[in-house]
């Protein structure tokens, strides 16, 4: 009788191969979080080496500093002590851009790790034993959490300490939250959630216990079509507050230049300045975004700037070149009321998507039958459906955009996230829906109009 190497009951056995994947995804885990770490590292040395001698600390002090950006990025808050016995100020607002690190790593490596325990070998060697079942991703993914967040959990006991320290509640919340944020996002993209978290059997019988109307409406392919809408909207209000910031720091370049100069006297410190408003950019687009929507954003102390008027400044704002391109006019003017032009173009841009399955459909001259599935109804419902996913996605980039710069008057700064959330889903809706169906029936009439059928009828 031949041996056929070791079975399911040894340790080498058919149970072992999902051990080994599971332990290569929590050590990919690790690694990844260890590269964010890595690369906030690289760039605070950097700047550590370039800055002058006296401001430079010590190598640890900018290793603390590095670990600090690292959770801060993840969202966690920071906590700032000017001295012994001096009050805490809280740090709070969050670099969009710096998000985009951890972001970006953990999409792409937990991608790497389900294709690798998906697509990895299904036998052993010749003669060691039969063929082994994959990690299921569920298992794949959770291991890969444990190990980033293992890391995570050292980055924050080394970083809770210090003049600059994170907040260990505020990472112990933000932290997971943003890491199964970006994997179930690389979940989705890869094998599909249901297939890492399957719905129960009770969300099942909700879902069938709903009316026909309501569960087509929410059909995948309308999802589908919804979500390409919000994201061309969204894509549009960043872009007009992108522009509107620009605009702002061209029509106050005085401020903006004596703010920049103020804050930072030498060469080495302007660079960093500079940098520090880089990584601020996205969160500057989200504000001129809320701007335009109307709703507009605070600088603490009660103080509100929308197109409207800027009124209730706080006294002694921190000179910050960004902040120096905020308008100072006390009433509107038809200049800032042109800011509308921005929602406007959003809905439009929803609009154009929401109508472009009925385009589609016209295009391939199919049965009547085929068109109904985008019916006026079906092209009304996808972009309502845009326009609540543009104001749920505008909600969350505007919480995540403002925050704390300090205590009394700088204890909250930025957009008020329901308020722009609402004026966005508004916004759209208002422009999005009207302007699908009048597409939808232009497209029908340019395509269906000149087809070989309409002309056999006429």
């Amino acid at each position: 009788m031949t041996d056929n190497g070791p079975t399911a009951a040894t340790p080498g056995g058919a149970a072992a191969q999902p051990a080994t994947t599971t332990g290569g995804a929590l050590l990919a885990g690790m690694v990844t979080a260890g590269l964010g770490l890595g690369v906030c590292t690289v760039s605070v040395l950097l700047l550590w080496i370039a800055a002058p001698a006296p401001a430079a600390g010590s190598p640890s002090g900018a290793l603390h500093i590095a670990a600090d950006l690292w959770l801060l990025a993840h969202g966690a808050d920071l906590v700032r002590t000017a001295g012994p016995g001096a009050a805490a100020v809280p740090v709070g607002v969050t670099p969009l851009l710096l998000v985009a690190v951890p972001v970006w790593l953990l999409y792409r490596c937990a991608q790497r790790a389900l294709s690798a325990a998906d697509g990895g070998p299904r036998r052993h060697a010749r003669g060691t034993g039969p063929l082994r079942r994959p990690a299921s991703p569920g298992a794949v993914l959770g291991r890969f959490l444990g190990g980033y967040l293992l890391t995570a959990a050292a980055a924050v006991a080394y970083a809770a300490s210090g003049a600059l320290r994170v907040a260990p509640v505020s990472a112990l919340l933000c932290v997971p939250l943003t890491a199964a944020g970006a994997v179930a996002v690389a979940a989705a993209r890869t094998v599909g959630l249901r297939a890492v978290l399957p719905l129960p059997a009770r969300a099942r019988r909700a879902w069938a216990g709903l009316p026909p109307g309501v569960r087509a409406a929410l059909a995948p392919p309308r999802r589908a079509a919804a979500l390409r809408a919000a994201c061309a909207a969204g894509a549009v209000l960043l872009a007009t507050g992108a522009l509107l910031v620009l605009t702002g720091v061209v029509w106050h370049a005085g401020a903006v230049r004596h703010s920049l100069l103020h804050v930072a006297p030498d060469w080495p410190g302007r660079g960093t300045v500079l940098l520090v408003c880089l990584l601020l950019l996205p969160n500057a687009a989200v504000w001129g975004a809320a701007y335009a929507l109307g709703p507009g954003f605070t600088l603490g102390a009660g103080s509100a700037v929308g197109p409207l008027g800027a009124v209730g400044y706080p006294a002694g704002l921190p000179p910050f070149p960004l902040l120096g391109a905020v308008p100072q006019e006390a009433a509107g003017s038809p200049l800032t009321w042109a800011a509308a032009v921005g929602p406007v173009a959003a809905g439009a841009a929803a609009a154009w998507y929401a109508a472009r399955p009925a385009r589609a459909a016209a295009a391939a001259r199919g049965p009547e039958a085929r068109l109904l599935r985008w019916n006026r109804r079906a092209t009304a419902t996808v972009a309502a459906l845009a326009a609540l996913m543009c104001g749920a996605g505008a909600a969350v980039l505007a919480g995540a955009a403002g925050g704390a710069l300090g205590t009394a008057a700088l204890r909250h700064v930025g957009p008020s996230w329901w308020l722009t959330g609402a004026a966005a889903a508004g916004w759209t809706a208002a422009v999005a829906v009207p302007g699908a169906l009048v597409l939808r029936e232009w497209h029908l009439w340019r395509t269906l109009g000149r087809s070989p059928l309409a002309k056999r009828r006429s």
